[in-house]
């Protein structure tokens, strides 16, 4: 049990370095080839939506094929659609490479996050659920720190990251043990949606949106209201960094509290924290405030996915993270569009008023609605 726990750790913490070096030496080669930018969000895109499609079904694959043989199959698809991206100048073939590798990426999501709640109870699972996401965030970070690689030749970082997840491949097969999910002669039940807690599927959607419209804000955002390419890298770094840091003492908060509560909490604190850009445009001060939303955001998916967990029936503990991966991917679909527009209508605050109207709507609508119910 230990080990494969351990495993799933580690895997997914040398599989960010992967996933964190591959993504941004596309944009940037794109970029650098001057691609339209249609082309450069639409290929982003690309991997969003099959992450969306496939979720669902994940769940159910899991629960047919167990979970080591879906989590072997999602490293093998991303580590061949890593090497595909050494073809990255052929517009059309980025597109379906990148489909592939949504598709590789949900199965490894699902499956890992899968194992860290079979091997979790309520004692836990808040702490397992926030070391996990803070691992994959390190290899994330580790990752982007390769990029320089791209001086090597533009195909060197796409080779490292595929080589990278064909060791964790590896050690996968190797030494991870099979895990039954379910009793072999039972039945797979579908799971309809609408069993899924509408808690469960907001902040699975409000974390993708926040998620993927940041990256894409915080550089315009600092751009166009005259800060230095250096102090934006200090406000990403702040993001990410606060990610890693704070995200781990929510997960034992999330242990203590009940989730639905602490999940109240999270949104009020982000409704305020989110409207401090618009009083001030000072850096020092910007910095903290983006590593205090850095860390908070990602409770979203943390604690939401803990909540879900919590809520349905074990039998269905597999389709239900395959539910909250599709909402988290509905999510990602929609951020880049609506944080690029939002800069656009007004470069200080347009963004940032509209994210805290999105979390202090999410506090109102459950601090009154519950169970199906407003009370």
């Amino acid at each position: 049990m230990r080990r494969n726990y351990i495993l799933a750790l580690v895997g997914i913490g040398i599989g960010g370095i992967g996933f964190g070096l591959v993504t941004p030496v596309t944009v940037l080669l794109l970029e650098l080839n001057r691609a339209p930018s249609f082309i450069i969000g639409s290929t982003a895109m690309a991997g969003y939506v099959s992450i969306f499609i496939f979720a669902r079904y994940t769940g159910r694959l899991i629960d047919r094929f167990n979970v080591k043989k879906i989590l072997a199959a999602g490293l093998f698809i991303w580590m061949l659609s890593a090497l595909g991206h050494i073809f990255w100048y052929i517009y059309p073939l980025l597109y379906l490479v990148k489909i592939v590798m949504g598709i590789g990426g949900t199965f490894i999501f699902v499956s890992t996050e899968v194992m860290i709640n079979y091997y979790s109870d309520e004692t836990n699972r808040g702490k397992n659920i926030g070391l996990y996401v803070v691992i994959l965030s390190i290899g994330i970070a580790i990752g982007s720190l390769l990029i320089w690689t791209i001086k090597l030749g533009n195909w060197v970082p796409f080779v490292i990251g595929s080589s990278i997840v064909l060791f964790v491949f590896i050690i996968q097969l190797i030494f991870m043990e099979e895990i039954q999910i379910k009793d072999e002669n039972a039945k797979v039940e579908k799971m309809p949606i609408a069993k899924m807690p509408l808690m469960s599927l907001l902040s699975a959607s409000v974390y993708g949106l926040f998620e993927s419209s940041v990256i894409v804000v915080l550089p315009l955002y600092g751009l166009r209201n005259h800060f230095t390419t250096d102090q934006v890298a200090y406000f990403l770094a702040s993001f990410v960094i606060g990610g890693i840091v704070i995200l781990y003492i929510v997960g034992h908060f999330a242990d203590k509290l009940p989730k639905y509560k602490l999940l109240l909490i999270i949104s009020t604190m982000l409704g305020i924290l989110f409207l401090f850009p618009v009083l001030t445009m000072n850096f020092v001060f910007l910095l903290v405030i983006f590593f205090f939303i850095g860390g908070i955001v990602p409770a979203f998916y943390t604690v939401g996915l803990n909540y879900t967990v919590e809520q349905v029936e074990k039998k269905f503990m597999t389709q239900a993270n395959g539910y909250f991966v599709m909402m988290y991917g509905a999510g990602t679909i929609l951020g880049p569009l609506i944080g690029a527009t939002l800069v656009d209508f007004n470069k200080q605050y347009g963004y940032w008023v509209f994210a805290s109207l999105l979390c202090l709507g999410f506090f109102l609508l459950f601090k009154f609605y519950k169970n199906g119910n407003f009370q």
